[in-house]
């Protein structure tokens, strides 16, 4: 049986809808004469089928009949312009009925045909009328009821004849065509030959071939064996040879057989033809992958790559090659499944007016195409092989030539057969998939499979997969399969180096076979209904079809030739032959394989979506002024089912105003589909044209600029960098580069397309390189001869910005050129190719020898200082943004133009800012170069219009900037007014704000206070603000609250009081007043620092009632001095001392402070509160006579009286109160080293003794006095001369007195009778004891003297 075509898939027909009618109960009342008419359309029993098709416009009808019931087949046809009526019945019947006399006109008893035991007719068909001879061709499928699979039709004639009523009758004659492999599916009979379609293909006969009954059929194969090669589900081709070929060729990497597997798997599932909708969610069923239909139709290619890997990396659960590999193979043994259940060839379709032949399936429309002249000389199905005209290898004019083009075929399918289609695979998936293996390694790799068999890692991959013994026998069949390879390649080179008597012969018939591969250019410009003649998708598919033969064929020769230069010694192969093969018939190959790969690509790679961030694309979706269908195929974008063939067709049709829609009646016969895809394949690679001269790089750009307007930036890259490849391979390569200004326009284009996928998703590394290759590309294009012309003929239609430049000067051109690709990086934010080429157009600019002040020879008319100043900021930009602050200093200070390098600066400043950098410009990294005033300007121009309390804070900027230049009063100065504006602008801060706010102050005065102590004293002062400094500035306002008029006017004062020069002493007057404010913020006490120089005393009553006495001693000590210090202390110490009375109410100078704070942890309450517990008020009583005695111990140095003050407070508040003993010790301490009397300085003994007498305290002041009589009158031996001097001894006898008075008064007032009579008692004995040792002392005194 030879082969005469293909199925070719109608891309996108999987929407096929099939639709149930009924016929109408009124057939039931045919008259046939009999009483059999209820039986013909009884119950269903058995099913039968036949097809009818509409014809017209899209879409197109077809009526599937379905009989049911004792009548087998029943067929409604017209014949001579009358509805006939044809049923088969169960006992082998034939009748027929003209529905318009309601009458039966034939009822022949169909004879069993011998051949068949059991023979049982199933199934009826009837051919097209002939007029001329008045017969009918009908045929009728027997099966055996006693085998299976035993079926055969038989071929009738059916006589009618014309005339008033129409007679029907069967010859006698008959043809029988059995049916060997494969059920019956459908028949269609034409005047001169009958089509069977089988499960297993679709055949044909001829009706009258010689005098025998039966010739050789023609078959066309079905899209289930394409669909199972390109899903490793073939015999001939398993997935098993593509694991064995991949881990020899990733021997080394095997961490790259798992993605280039998975890639090769997707391609194949994804592929036209084998993608299908219904059949792949059937398959994610099996895998519990649910989908509604809206979820499924939403999924763009890359969103089904995503599922179908994950699915299948799922089900894989190890990580390993064979593990990944198993998962795919049951994928897509699952999905080969589905798909031949959900398109099951239902019908034919056949056109004898047009010779063309579909095929319906249960989801799906097909046609058939002839087999292309190569696929028939490579299959070997030839029977004339001496004819090769027939297959238009009219190249040969010797049969000699003829007989060694068949000898070296027979060797390329002998090595493809070795291979397998598998390479093909690999090769295509290292041509046009991910860059794991160059394509240039695969062809090497595989030779060596050729010659040695598969790698040592092979067999390692089989043991672990499928364990020793069965990895063994593998080894073993592949070994054998080697041997006899090897041996059989031998003999067959030597038979034909030997026929062709030298290899230089065989050499030249190959490379004029070379000629028949390569795509065929056209002869004339068609149009597009003459180009495109054929529905697209039958157009694309069956250039896929026959492109990937092409691309096998010329793959396959490639082999062969380098399989000869490898064993080039064994076969007598000179090195003038080897290296003919390396420097012509190679690259010429190489060539022929990138055109075809090129045509398969753009076949079989599905168009890319836009992206949504791509505005341009998404507003010509809107399609403003344009045609509907249009705008439906750019919707198509990113479907599996819309190549980018599909869109090169479209997109051609849209231009020419010419459209074709699918349609039965203007469907092409098979042999007119091969006519169309030759013209198809050829407009491609050559174009419209059909120029001789006409070069597959001009025509690759062409196809580029139109691929960059519908955003296909994949196919572009490949397309560009594959005739690139190509191009650099050839002998021309360097006049396409020196000459030809195409060259510059490829690097231009593929430059633009790198640009522009930086930014579908890509990061990192990947986007990285991407944009370096985009810069090489830019370069080259700007340096080849004739750019300047060859860029400026692209057209605005290319989708790249207009260059905009006439000039031809080759420094100008490339400054302009250069330019125009900075702005074009800059507009995707790629900054790092951007200031490349502002550096590269400053290089133009000192090329171009411009004047200072003008131009001669740079048509904008700029002066050299603007253009370099322009390229300069621009270039500070692009470093900027790349965080590559150094060098973008560096850009500022190379900067001519004074006006842009003060722009730049200010922005530099700002972005430092902003990220928190600006620290570099204190840190001497950056030489300043002249620029530190404005430096200096520009930092205090951001502080004054700055928030004060941002981060990094301006004026601490300021501060550090200035104390790295030694400018140690600039300094101070700064951060004096960081402390001015920070007390200005407190007023607008709430409470929680302000401590932070005065912490910053004090660090600020502190710092300013350090910085002008490194001054020398004479010169250690701050500058005074200028006078009307706005510190609130009304051109630049903040946005804050604004102030009342109170408020601003207060502000106002406070100004006025700054206008004179600040040394360090008013510094830390101010700190010192700042740090108690600080202070009273910690413990919720609101007071504000006005401005004043003289602290006010209120200031410390509140510090001593919040229990800040440290900080109320440092104010004290700092702003008062002699005799206003003491009154001071004793204020202070009046009130702690009024603090440890526990029945204080009031005093009498803090009456009208008298607040009780809130509690925290940091403070102590002034007045003790009635809700506090007993315990804790003892507590507070104690904290505060320790306080007491810690600061009266400390200040009484200051202020001798201090301690009678705390004393005299206590009595006088408390009368009753016990006067601590460390109290008492300090009146006591005093006269400690002089034992008479209770003289001394304050505070004496003599002024307890008062205390107590004046506040009514007689006991303690009697046990007072009696204690330094009798210390008096104890005096040691060694003290007993000092006593006896004259006026040695002193007591307060006016305050004895009035004791002794107040005793007497209470006596006699009957108060304290018995106490007061003892103390009066023991004061009269004291006292003469007293006198009378006076009186000794004196009587010795006297005598001693005299």
């Amino acid at each position: 049986m030879r082969v005469a075509g293909m199925e070719v898939p109608i891309i996108g027909s999987d929407s096929i809808k099939w639709i149930n009618l009924t016929v109408p109960s009124s057939l039931n009342h045919i008259d046939n004469g009999s009483n059999s008419v209820a039986t013909t359309f009884a119950p269903p029993t058995v099913d039968s089928a036949s097809a009818t098709y509409f014809d017209g416009d899209s879409p197109f009808y077809l009526i599937w009949g379905r009989v049911l019931g004792p009548v087998q087949d029943l067929i409604i046809t017209e014949l001579l312009g009358k509805k006939i009526v044809f049923v088969l019945h169960c006992d082998g019947i034939l009748r027929a009925w003209d529905l318009s006399s309601r009458s039966r006109i034939l009822s022949h008893a169909m004879a069993v045909p011998t051949s068949v035991e059991g023979a049982t007719s199933t199934r009826l068909w009837l051919g097209e009328s002939n007029n001329d001879s008045n017969i009918v061709p009908l045929a009728i499928l027997y099966k055996s009821t006693l085998g299976v699979g035993m079926e055969v039709i038989y071929v009738y004639s059916l006589c009618y004849s014309t005339g008033e009523r129409m007679i029907l009758s069967v010859d006698s004659s008959v043809k029988n065509f059995p049916v060997d492999e494969g059920g019956c599916i459908d028949v269609k009979l034409t005047s001169d030959k009958i089509w069977i379609l089988k499960d297993n293909g679709l055949a044909y006969h001829h009706f009258f071939y010689r005098s025998s009954t039966t010739e050789e059929a023609h078959c066309y194969t079905l899209q289930e064996e394409f669909v199972a090669d390109q899903l490793f589900q073939s015999a001939e081709h398993t997935s098993d040879d593509l694991i064995s070929i991949t881990h020899s060729i990733f021997s080394s990497g095997k961490d790259h057989i798992v993605p280039f597997v998975s890639s090769i798997f997707l391609r194949g599932l994804l592929h036209p033809g084998v993608y299908h909708n219904m059949v792949l969610r059937a398959t994610f069923l099996d895998y519990s992958k649910h989908w509604t239909d809206n979820e499924f139709q939403s999924l763009t290619v890359d969103g089904l790559r995503k599922e179908i890997l994950s699915l299948v990396e799922h089900e894989s659960m190890a990580e390993s090659p064979l593990s990944i590999f198993q998962g795919w193979k049951n994928f897509c043994f699952r999905y080969f499944e589905y798909w031949c259940k959900k398109n099951a060839p239902y019908a034919l379709i056949v056109q004898s007016t047009s010779g063309a032949v579909g095929l319906i399936r249960k989801h799906s429309v097909s046609l058939f195409r002839s087999l292309e002249n190569t696929e028939l000389l490579i299959d070997g199905l030839s029977e004339d092989h001496g004819d090769l005209g027939s297959f238009g290898l009219d190249l040969f004019d010797e049969n000699s030539d003829r007989e060694i083009l068949f000898e070296v075929l027979r060797c390329v399918i002998n090595i493809s057969q070795q291979l397998g289609k598998t390479a093909s695979f690999i090769f295509y998936e290292s041509f046009v998939g991910r860059q794991i293996i160059s394509s240039d390694e695969i062809i090497p790799r595989l030779v060596k499979i050729l010659e040695t068999g598969y790698g040592s890692s092979t067999r390692v991959g089989h043991v672990s997969g499928l364990g020793a013994d069965v990895a063994w026998k593998r080894e073993q069949i592949d070994h054998k399969n080697l041997r006899k390879f090897s041996v059989d390649m031998l003999l067959s080179l030597h038979d034909l180096c030997k026929k062709a008597a030298s290899w230089r012969k065989v050499l030249d018939v190959v490379e004029s076979y070379l000629q028949f591969l390569v795509p065929q250019k056209l002869t004339q410009n068609p149009c597009a209904e003459t180009l495109f003649c054929l529905n697209n998708s039958i157009l694309v598919q069956a250039s896929c079809q026959i492109a990937k033969v092409m691309f096998e064929s010329a793959l396959d020769i490639l082999l062969f030739v380098s399989y000869l230069m490898n064993i080039g010694g064994q076969i007598n192969m000179t090195h003038d032959d080897i290296s003919r093969i390396q420097v012509e018939l190679v690259p010429m190959i190489e060539e022929i394989i990138s055109e075809w790969l090129i045509i398969l690509f753009f076949c079989t790679t599905p168009s890319e979506s836009l992206a949504i961030e791509d505005f341009s694309s998404q507003l010509s979706l809107l399609q403003i002024d344009n045609k509907i269908n249009k705008r439906s195929w750019r919707e198509k974008l990113g479907k599996c089912d819309f190549t980018l063939a599909s869109l090169l067709i479209l997109n051609n049709q849209s231009s020419s105003g010419y459209e074709r829609h699918l349609s039965l009646g203007c469907l092409l016969n098979p042999h007119d589909v091969i006519t169309s895809v030759q013209k198809f394949t050829g407009w491609i690679v050559w174009g419209n044209t059909g120029e001789v001269s006409s070069s597959f790089l001009k025509r690759s750009i062409e196809i580029a600029i139109v691929l960059l307007r519908h955003g296909q930036y994949n196919a572009v890259e490949y397309l560009l960098t594959t005739v690139e490849a190509n191009a650099k391979r050839e002998r021309i390569f360097r006049s396409f580069q020196d000459t030809s200004g195409d060259w510059c326009l490829l690097q231009h284009l593929l430059g633009s397309c790198l640009v522009a996928q930086t930014q579908r998703g890509l990061h990192g590394i990947l986007k990285g390189r991407k944009v370096c290759e985009a810069v090489s590309c830019f370069f080259r294009a700007a340096s080849g001869e004739g750019a300047s012309q060859a860029l400026q003929s692209l057209s605005d239609e290319a989708g790249l910005p207009y260059l905009g430049f006439n000039g031809h000067v080759s420094a100008a051109w490339k400054l302009h050129y250069y330019q125009w690709a900075m702005q074009l990086f800059e507009q995707y934010n790629i900054s790092e190719g951007a200031c490349q080429f502002a550096l590269a157009a400053l290089e133009q600019v000192d090329g171009l020898n411009l004047r200072g002040d003008g131009n001669e020879r740079d048509p904008s008319n700029e002066s050299a200082t603007t253009i370099k100043g322009r390229l300069w900021a621009n270039i500070f930009k692009f470093t900027l943004d790349l965080n590559l602050l150094n060098d973008a200093y560096c850009a500022i200070i190379s900067n001519p133009d004074e006006e842009s390098k003060y722009i730049c600066l200010r922005r530099f400043i700002i972005v430092l800012y902003e990220h928190g950098a600006i620290k570099i410009l204190c840190n001497g990294q950056l030489p300043f170069i002249g620029l530190a005033d404005k430096i200096e300007r520009e930092l205090a121009w951001k502080a004054e219009r700055t928030d004060i309390l941002a981060k990094p804070n301006p004026y601490k900027l300021l501060y550090a900037f200035e104390m790295h230049r030694h400018n140690w009063r600039r300094a101070a100065s700064y951060i004096y007014l960081y402390s001015a504006r920070l007390r200005t602008d407190s007023v607008l801060k709430d409470q929680q704000h302000m401590s932070i706010t005065l912490q910053e102050r004090l660090n600020a005065l502190s710092a300013a206070v350090n910085a002008l102590h490194l001054v020398h004293p004479a010169y250690a002062w701050i500058d005074p603000l200028p006078e009307g400094y706005p510190l609130q500035n009304e051109h630049y306002p903040r946005k804050k609250a604004k102030k009342t008029v109170k408020e601003q006017s207060g502000n106002d004062v406070q100004a006025q009081r700054l206008q004179f020069c600040i040394d360090i002493e008013k510094l830390e007057y101010e700190f010192v007043l700042t740090s108690a404010e600080y202070l009273l913020s910690l413990a919720n006490v609101k007071w504000t620092y006005s401005g004043i120089e003289k602290a006010p005393s209120e200031l410390v009553e509140l510090l001593v009632q919040t229990n800040l006495y440290d900080m109320a001693f440092s104010v004290l000590l700092k702003f008062w001095k002699d005799s206003e210090l003491k009154r001071e202390l004793e204020k202070i110490f009046s009130a702690m001392s009024l603090k440890c009375c526990p029945n204080t109410v009031s005093s009498s100078w803090t009456g009208a402070h008298n607040l009780l704070l809130t509690s925290s942890k940091d403070e102590v309450v002034v007045q003790g509160s009635p809700d506090m517990e007993p315990i804790n008020q003892q507590t507070t009583m104690n904290c505060h006579w320790e306080t007491l005695e810690h600061y009266l111990e400390k200040y009484k140095y200051f202020h001798a009286r201090l301690p009678l003050i705390v004393a005299e407070t206590l009595l006088r508040t408390d009368p009753h109160i016990e006067l601590p003993l460390w109290l008492v010790k300090m009146f006591k301490e005093s006269q400690r080293e002089r034992s008479w009397g209770m003289t001394g300085t304050e505070p004496s003994p003599a002024s307890l003794f008062r205390l107590y007498v004046d506040h009514g305290r007689y006991t303690e002041a009697t046990n007072l006095f009696l204690e330094y009589l009798e210390a008096f009158a104890s005096t040691r031996p060694v003290d007993i001369i000092t006593r006896k001097r004259p006026s040695v001894v002193w007591f307060p006898y006016n305050t004895l007195e009035r004791l002794w008075c107040q005793l007497e008064g209470l006596i006699n007032s009957g108060h304290m009778v018995d106490q007061c009579d003892k103390l009066k008692r023991l004061l009269h004995g004291a006292l003469l004891n007293h006198l009378k040792q006076l009186k000794v002392d004196s009587d010795d005194a006297v005598s001693s003297a005299g």
